[in-house]
C-alpha cells in the first residue's frame, strides 16, 4: 500500500477540503481524520481510468461519495453548484471535493460560495486557493440570483 500524499489536501476553507486525486493511502487518510463525504468532480471517463474502483473504495472506509462531474461531456452548470448546495447541507462533518488537481472542484465551490452570500467578490481568496482561477467558469456553474 502506498503512503498518503501530503500534497493531495491543495486548501482548505473550514471543513470543506480542496484536493487532488486521492489515493487509497489518502483516502486511509481521510477517513481518519473524520471525513463525512467525498465529492469527485472527475469525468466518468477519468474515473474510469483509475486503478481502483473509487467509489467502493471510499464508501468501504466509511465516508459517503458523490459525482459532481465537470469537463468534457459533463460540461459546467449551476445545477452542479445546487446539487453540492443539498450534499454540503446534509452533510455534518468534515468533506473533501477533489478532481486531477482540485482545480475543477475549487472552481465548483467557488460557484457555491457565491451562490450562499452574492457578496463575495472573491471567491478563490475566501478559500485560500492558490491554484488556478477562472472566473467565467464560476459565473457558468453559479445559479441566477432568487428573487425574494
Amino acid at each position: 500500500m502506498s503512503e498518503p500524499n501530503p500534497d493531495s489536501i491543495v486548501s482548505r476553507h473550514g471543513d470543506i477540503a480542496l484536493a487532488s486525486q486521492p489515493s487509497e493511502a489518502d483516502l486511509d487518510a481521510w477517513a481518519a481524520a473524520g471525513t463525512v463525504l467525498v465529492v469527485n468532480s472527475r469525468t466518468p471517463e477519468e474515473t474510469a481510468g483509475l486503478p481502483f474502483d473509487l467509489r467502493s473504495a471510499v464508501e468501504s472506509r466509511g465516508m459517503r461519495y458523490a459525482e459532481l462531474p465537470i469537463g468534457g461531456a459533463s460540461g459546467a452548470s449551476p445545477e452542479l453548484t445546487g446539487e453540492l448546495a443539498a450534499l454540503l447541507a446534509a452533510s455534518d462533518g468534515p468533506v473533501v471535493m477533489h478532481c486531477r488537481s482540485g482545480t475543477r472542484s475549487a472552481h465548483l465551490y467557488a460557484a457555491y460560495l457565491i451562490s450562499q452570500d452574492p457578496a463575495i467578490s472573491a471567491p478563490f481568496d475566501t478559500m485560500n486557493w492558490p491554484g488556478g482561477r477562472d472566473m467565467g467558469m464560476v459565473r457558468a456553474m453559479t445559479p441566477a440570483p432568487v428573487n425574494r
